[in-house]
C-alpha cells in the first residue's frame, strides 16, 4: 500500500521517496545541489548538500535520528510542525518503506565535521562485511562514525539502496526516463537547486544537469506542444491564503480548526493549438491525477473568464451560453504548484491531493489575478484575444455536440413518423430538454411548396426545393429585416414540410404577383407591424424587398443582388419604382408636380421627372409600368376551396424572411427558441375535453394524438414517465380567456391520462404578458405587465417619476403579436420568463374540481358559478 503497485511504477516510487527528502532540504533553503547516480548493479544513490539527517539520539526511543527516521513510521521531520515549513511527505512512511523493501540500504550523513554511516538489510540495522547486497550481513544497532569530513566538504546526506526484486513483478525495473522527468520537473519547481543525473549503467558514465532559473516560466515553455504559437504571454499568478483543518500537534494529539498557510504559484499560457496541458504539484511532488488544487484552479479561471466575457461587448451573441471549463482550458499550458504543511493525498503514491482547504485558497488567488489581467489597461488587448479564443472554442464544441446528438438521437417512437409540425430540439439529454405546447401554429410558417423564397445570390428556390437541398446537406442564404427595417443576409435553416392538407388563401399584390398560404400566416407591413393574411385589406402597404439590377449578373453587395433581366435595365428605374409607387393615382397633368415634391423629400440626388419621362419617350404609360412592377400593396385576399401541404423554415436571430414576390413574412416563435434544447409543438384550436370523453374518443383527437406521440411515454395506465422524451412540458397560450380555456383543457388531459408528469413536477404553464409599457428617453425602459390593474399602476408609477410613457400602451392580442426578442425574454428564456408549475397536492380535491368544472353534469357547474360570482373582482376582469 505504501508504494502503490508492484510493477515498474512501484520501483520508480522508491526512488521518488528518497529524492523528495533531498528536495525538501532544497525548498527549505538548506541544499543547492542534488546528485542522483544510477549504478551498473541496479542500485540507486542520492546525494545532497543539505543539513543531513539528525544524528542525535531520540529521547524517548533511545535511537539515533537516522535509525528512527529510516525504520519507524511517522517519524520524519515533517510532523507536528517542528520540521519543514512545507514538504512532500505523507505519514512519514516513505524512506522507511524503501528501507524495508531493499536487500541493502546504506546511509551516510556529513554533519558537525564527522561522517556517520549506517546500513540496513530489509529494514534491520547492521553491518555488511563487503560491497553489494550479497555481502555477509551482521545485525547490529547503532550509528557508526566512519571518519571526518574533508576540508571544504559540505554537510549533507548520501543514500544508496538495492531494492529486492522479489517484491515486484517479473521484469519490473527502474525507468530511467521517468527518473529524468522527475528531476527535470523538480528543477523547474525549485529554481535554486541544481539536479544532476549520472548514469553508470554502461561502460561510460553519462551526466545530465537540470537547472532552470526562471522556474515555472521555463516549464510552460518546455510543456507547450511544438508548432503551437502563443496567443498570450506567460501569466505568473502567485499568492497565499489560509485554511483550517484537523491536525495533530507535536505530541500527536489531534486538534480541530488548525490554521494552515498555503502558498500558490501558477504559470499559464494560451496557444493556438487545441490540446491542454495542466500539470499539478504539491510541495514539488507531481500529482498525476490533480486533486483539490486543480479543482480550485478550474473554478477560479472559469469564473474569472466567464465574467470577463459577459462584460466584453461583442463577444457573445444573444442567447449564446457561457463557455465551460473545457473551453477555457483549450490550448492552455499551465503549471500549478502549491506549498502547504502536511499535505494529505489519496494514497502514498501522492497521485492526487486531497487537502480540501486548498481549493478555496487557489480559487480566490487565480480568480482575482485573472480578473485583474482582463481589466488592466496594459493587458486588456491581449486578454481580449484569449477571450475570443475561448468563445470560439465554445461554439465549436456546441456545433460538434449538436452534430453528434442529431446523428444518434433515438426515441421510443423513432420507428413511427413524428407529426410534421413538430419542431424538435437537438439535445439527447432528457433532463435539460423542454417542449412547448403552443396555441396556434401560424408562427411556424405555412406556405405551399411551390412558393419561391428570395436567395442572396440573386436567384430563388421553392420551399420544396429548399427542403430537398437541406436533406442533402445543402444550405442557402436569404434576406430578413431588422427591427429598424434594415435588410440583412441570413441563413435559411431547416426548410421542411409542416402540415398536410392545410386550408389556403391567395394574397395578390398590386404588381399582379400572388402567393398561397394558410389564413393565419402574418405579413410584415411597411410600418414594421404584422397582420394575418386573412385580415389584410386592399391597399395595405407591405414591407418590400427592393433589389437593384445591373449588368453584373450574380454579384452581391450590402444585401442587394444584381442580375440581368430580360425586360431591360431596371436599375435606371429603381428610384422610380420604389418612390413613385405612392403617386400612381395622380393624373398625368399633375404627375410632374407630385413627383417633384416627392423627389425633394426623399431622393434629391436621383433623376428628375423630366429625365425619367424622356427615357420612356414621353409615354406616361411606359413611365408607370416599371413602377407597378415593385408595387407591393395588397390588391386582394381570396379564400380558396383547395387544400395543400405547406412548408416552413427557420431564421435564427430574426423574425421574418423574404419571398421572391418581394415581401417579408413572419417567422417568430421558431426563432425565439434555443434549438439545442427547446422543442415546439403547435396545436390547432382547442383540444377535446377529455373529462367528458372516453379514452377511445380522446386518442382519436388529432391534437391529443400528436401530444401523446411526441412525448413518447404512452397514456393512461400504460404511461411510463421514464421514457418521456422531454424533461419539461410547458403550456404556452395567449393571455386571454381563450388562452386560459386552452390551458385548462391541456391540464385536464395531463391530469387524467398523464398524471405522473404533474406528480413529478414536470408540467408548467407559461405566463405571457398582456401589456408592454415603455418609458421614453435616451435609455428607454420597457416593462411587461400581466393585468390591466398592474399596467395602470406601472404607468402611474413612471409618470410620478417624471418619465413620459408611450401611449396608448400596446396590448398583446396573442403570442404572435410579440416580436422575437419579446417572446424570448417574457416566455421562453429560462433566466427571465414567468412560468407556473402545475401541482397536484390533494389528488381527491383535484379530481373533484376537474369533475365539477370540466365534467358532463352542467347543473353542479352552474350552481358553483352562481355561488362564486360574489367573490369575483369585477375590476380585474379582462374584457
Amino acid at each position: 500500500m505504501y508504494i502503490g503497485s508492484t510493477d515498474s511504477r512501484g520501483i520508480n516510487h522508491l526512488f521518488t521517496e528518497i529524492v523528495d527528502n533531498s528536495t525538501d532540504e532544497g525548498v527549505a533553503g538548506h541544499a543547492g545541489r542534488v546528485v542522483v547516480t544510477l549504478h551498473a548493479d541496479g542500485s540507486v544513490q542520492v546525494d545532497d548538500d543539505g543539513r543531513g539527517i539528525p544524528t542525535d539520539k531520540h529521547a524517548k526511543s533511545g535511537l539515533s535520528g537516522v535509525e528512527l527516521v529510516l525504520t519507524r513510521l511517522h517519524a520524519g521531520g515533517k510532523f507536528g510542525g517542528s520540521g519543514y515549513k512545507t514538504s512532500g511527505g505523507l505519514h512519514g512512511v516513505g524512506a522507511s518503506a524503501v528501507n524495508a523493501l531493499s536487500h541493502r540500504f546504506d546511509v551516510a550523513v556529513r554533519q558537525r565535521g564527522k561522517v556517520y554511516e549506517m546500513s540496513f538489510a530489509h529494514g534491520v540495522p547492521g553491518v555488511f562485511d563487503g560491497p553489494g547486497p550479497k555481502a555477509k550481513f551482521t545485525p547490529q544497532p547503532g550509528l557508526r562514525v566512519a571518519g571526518r569530513m574533508k576540508r571544504g566538504e559540505r554537510t549533507g546526506t548520501s543514500i544508496r539502496y538495492w531494492y529486492d526484486s522479489r517484491y515486484f513483478e517479473t521484469g519490473a525495473k527502474l525507468d530511467t526516463e521517468a527518473v529524468r522527468a522527475k528531476l527535470r520537473n523538480t528543477a523547474f519547481l525549485v529554481p535554486g537547486v541544481t539536479y544532476v543525473l549520472r548514469s553508470a549503467t554502461e561502460d561510460t558514465i553519462s551526466e545530465e544537469t537540470f537547472s532552470y532559473p526562471n522556474g515555472l516560466r521555463d516549464m510552460v515553455d518546455f510543456l507547450t506542444p511544438d508548432g503551437d504559437k502563443p496567443v498570450s504571454g506567460t501569466l505568473m499568478i502567485t499568492g497565499e491564503g489560509t485554511y483550517k483543518e484537523n491536525a495533530a500537534d507535536q505530541n500527536g494529539v489531534m486538534k480541530s480548526n488548525v490554521e494552515r498557510r498555503a502558498e500558490v504559484e501558477v504559470a499559464l499560457r494560451w496557444s493556438t493549438g487545441y490540446e491542454r496541458t495542466v500539470e499539478c504539484f504539491t510541495n514539488t511532488i507531481r500529482n498525476v491525477h490533480g486533486g483539490t488544487h486543480r479543482r480550485g484552479f478550474d473554478r477560479g479561471s472559469l469564473k474569472a473568464l466567464q465574467e470577463a466575457i459577459s462584460k466584453t461587448r461583442g463577444l457573445l451573441k444573444p442567447k449564446e451560453e457561457l463557455p465551460t471549463v473545457d473551453d477555457v482550458l483549450e490550448g492552455m499550458t499551465a503549471v500549478i504548484h502549491v506549498r502547504i504543511p502536511e499535505p494529505q493525498f489519496t494514497s502514498q503514491t501522492k497521485d492526487e491531493l486531497s487537502t480540501t482547504g486548498i481549493t478555496r485558497v487557489i480559487q480566490g488567488v487565480v480568480e482575482k489575478q485573472l480578473k485583474a489581467w482582463t481589466e488592466e489597461r496594459r493587458t486588456k488587448a491581449e486578454a481580449k484575444v484569449v477571450l475570443q479564443k475561448v468563445v470560439d472554442a465554445a461554439r465549436v464544441r456546441l456545433t460538434q455536440k449538436q452534430q453528434k446528438d442529431a446523428a444518434r438521437r433515438k426515441t421510443a417512437l423513432e420507428g413511427a413518423a413524428m407529426p410534421p409540425k413538430l419542431v424538435d430540439c437537438r439535445t439527447t439529454g432528457v433532463s435539460r430538454s423542454e417542449i412547448f405546447l403552443v396555441e396556434g401554429d401560424s408562427a411556424l410558417g405555412c406556405f405551399v411548396g411551390d412558393t419561391r423564397v428570395a436567395l442572396a445570390f440573386g436567384q430563388s428556390k421553392s420551399f420544396a426545393e429548399l427542403a430537398a437541398d437541406w436533406v442533402q446537406g445543402i444550405g442557402h442564404f436569404g434576406y430578413a429585416t431588422s427591427k429598424a427595417g434594415r435588410v440583412v443576409v441570413v441563413p435559411l435553416v431547416a426548410p421542411r414540410l409542416t402540415k398536410r392538407g392545410a386550408p389556403l388563401v391567395r394574397v395578390t399584390f398590386g404588381n399582379g404577383e400572388s402567393v398561397r398560404c394558410t389564413p393565419d400566416h402574418r405579413f410584415r407591413l411597411r410600418d414594421g407591424s404584422y397582420r394575418r393574411a386573412d385580415e389584410l385589406a386592399p391597399d395595405d402597404s407591405l414591407m418590400s424587398l427592393h433589389r437593384s439590377v445591373s449588368a453584373k449578373a450574380g454579384a452581391t453587395a450590402n444585401g442587394e443582388w444584381h442580375g440581368s433581366l430580360s425586360d431591360g435595365d431596371r436599375s435606371k428605374r429603381q428610384w422610380q419604382g420604389e418612390r413613385l409607387a405612392t403617386v400612381l393615382d395622380v393624373p398625368d397633368g399633375e404627375l410632374a408636380e407630385a413627383s417633384g415634391t416627392l423627389r425633394s423629400r426623399t431622393a434629391r440626388t436621383g433623376p428628375g421627372f423630366d429625365r425619367l419621362l424622356v427615357r420612356h419617350g414621353g409615354d406616361f404609360g411606359g413611365f408607370r409600368e416599371p413602377t407597378g412592377m415593385v408595387d407591393h400593396r395588397v390588391a386582394a385576399v381570396d379564400a380558396l376551396a383547395e387544400t395543400a401541404d405547406v412548408y416552413d423554415l427557420t431564421v435564427e436571430g430574426y423574425h421574418n424572411f423574404a419571398l421572391e414576390a418581394g415581401v417579408f413574412v413572419h417567422n417568430s416563435a421558431r426563432m425565439a427558441r434555443v434549438s439545442e434544447y427547446q422543442a415546439l409543438l403547435p396545436l390547432r384550436g382547442k383540444i377535446l375535453n377529455v373529462q367528458k370523453a372516453s379514452l377511445g374518443d380522446t386518442l382519436k383527437n388529432a391534437e391529443i394524438a400528436s401530444i401523446v406521440q411526441v412525448l413518447g411515454a404512452g397514456s393512461g395506465r400504460t404511461f411510463d414517465l421514464s421514457t418521456m422524451r422531454y424533461g419539461r412540458v410547458i403550456l404556452m397560450a395567449d393571455a386571454d380567456v381563450d388562452g386560459s380555456h386552452i390551458r385548462t383543457l391541456l391540464i385536464t388531459l395531463f391530469a387524467r391520462y398523464m398524471r405522473p408528469v404533474i406528480e413529478d413536477g414536470r408540467l408548467y404553464a407559461a405566463m405571457p404578458p398582456l401589456h408592454k409599457v415603455t418609458a421614453k428617453g435616451r435609455s428607454p425602459e420597457t416593462y411587461f405587465t400581466f393585468t390591466e390593474r398592474e399596467m395602470e399602476a406601472k404607468v402611474a408609477e413612471l409618470r410620478e417619476a417624471g418619465k413620459q410613457v408611450v401611449t396608448p400602451v400596446p396590448r398583446f392580442k396573442g403570442l404572435g403579436e410579440m416580436d422575437a426578442d419579446e417572446l424570448w425574454e417574457t416566455t421562453m428564456n429560462p433566466a427571465t420568463r414567468s412560468v407556473r408549475r402545475i401541482t397536484l397536492d390533494d389528488v381527491e380535491a383535484a379530481d373533484a374540481a376537474l369533475e365539477l368544472l370540466m365534467g358532463e353534469k352542467v347543473e353542479p357547474r352552474r350552481n358553483w358559478l352562481v355561488e362564486s360570482s360574489a367573490r369575483v373582482d369585477q375590476a380585474a376582469i379582462d374584457i
